[in-house]
């Protein structure tokens, strides 16, 4: 970022950490609390099986839901530390707080929502369908089969409500707002003399208006893409000239509001707004883990650990941090500062 740059200082439970006032003077001192799971040497050329590829904190911030490397989506409980198996996913993995329900696809490919309250479960559609979202509120599902069509639907009357078309296939991402109001496709090409490029498009489907294009330059790939928790802005990870990074938007003036373009790492694997979206954090391949003030661009603190990272979560209630890791583990930070 702007003002700081990556400083690592502080040896604190045997990584590198720094730690720097965000606002108000206020320092927020993430502390290794404890991890699930067994640490395992990565392999190097591939994922280990229990690597968790997706993380997110339940409702009530008791629980932690990842959906793992081979496809399974299991719970860990964060004061009895049990671990329990919930289903089995190919592509897709969303979860909505407001209703405690999570949306997966089957081997079969039935695209099911999984109310995990009362673990019943109930088929939206069926399909090849690669990317998905579902609304915070847990009233819409985005799918996309990775085409240029993206399909809306309304969860609770299982139904087909818009269709809409992207300019390019939408390869890199599909993300649908908090509210259901605002959808985003990143779009990845590729062509002979301009070699990959990015398109990210947003449509907000509740005036039914065209979509706002964001021309992001030449990007390699997106593993996020997400809307602010107030849909006012929009983020994803980046990698240019083999530098890894993150972009951060304003969505209505499409107006840039972070460019880091040059850590270390080839890919920066994990990113996710925290918290009430004044913040943003990444996590790359090499270990480094930044949480930025969005507004400041500048670094609030800045850790590296001993594998790569795959996955961030951050809880509701700003306490703890969830990082998931290369060597199969995942890490529970407390964060010793209201952010």
């Amino acid at each position: 970022m702007k003002r700081f740059r990556l400083l690592l200082l502080l040896v604190c439970a045997g990584f590198l950490a720094s730690n720097i006032c965000a606002e108000q003077n206020r320092t927020i001192i993430p502390q290794l609390s404890f991890h699930f799971g067994v640490s395992q040497q990565p392999p190097g050329d591939r994922m280990l099986p229990r690597v968790a590829r997706r993380l997110v904190f339940s409702s009530d911030d008791t629980k932690i839901i990842s959906k793992m490397e081979d496809g399974s989506v299991v719970k860990w409980d964060l004061e009895t530390r049990d671990e329990k198996h919930i289903a089995t996913t190919t592509d897709l993995f969303a979860y909505s707080p407001a209703r405690n329900l999570l949306l997966v696809k089957k081997e079969n490919d039935d695209v099911t929502l999984i109310a995990l309250d009362t673990n019943q479960e109930t088929i939206l559609t069926n399909g090849g369908f690669e990317n998905g979202s579902l609304s915070t509120n847990g009233k819409f599902v985005v799918l996309s089969h990775g085409d240029k069509a993206i399909d809306i639907w309304d969860a609770d009357q299982k139904l087909l409500i818009k269709r809409l078309k992207a300019v390019e296939p939408v390869r890199n991402g599909l993300a649908i707002s908090h509210d259901g109001g605002y959808v985003a496709a990143a779009e990845g090409t590729y062509r002979d003399g301009e070699g990959h490029r990015t398109k990210v498009e947003v449509w907000d489907i509740t005036r039914d208006t065209p979509a706002d294009l964001i021309d992001t330059g030449i990007i390699l790939g997106v593993w996020n893409l997400h809307f602010s928790p107030d849909a006012s802005m929009l983020a994803v990870d980046s990698q240019i000239e083999a530098k890894a990074g993150i972009r951060v938007w304003d969505r209505s003036t499409k107006e840039p509001l972070v460019a880091l373009d040059d850590l270390e790492a080839y890919w920066a694997r994990a990113v996710t707004f925290a918290l009430d979206g004044k913040y943003i954090a990444l996590g790359d391949e090499s270990g480094v883990l930044i949480l930025s003030n969005i507004k400041e661009d500048a670094e609030v603190f800045a850790l590296r650990v001993d594998t790569g990272i795959e996955s961030l979560a951050f809880s509701h209630d700003g306490r703890y941090m969830a990082v998931g890791l290369f060597d199969s583990t995942v890490q529970i930070w407390e964060l010793k500062s209201d952010l």
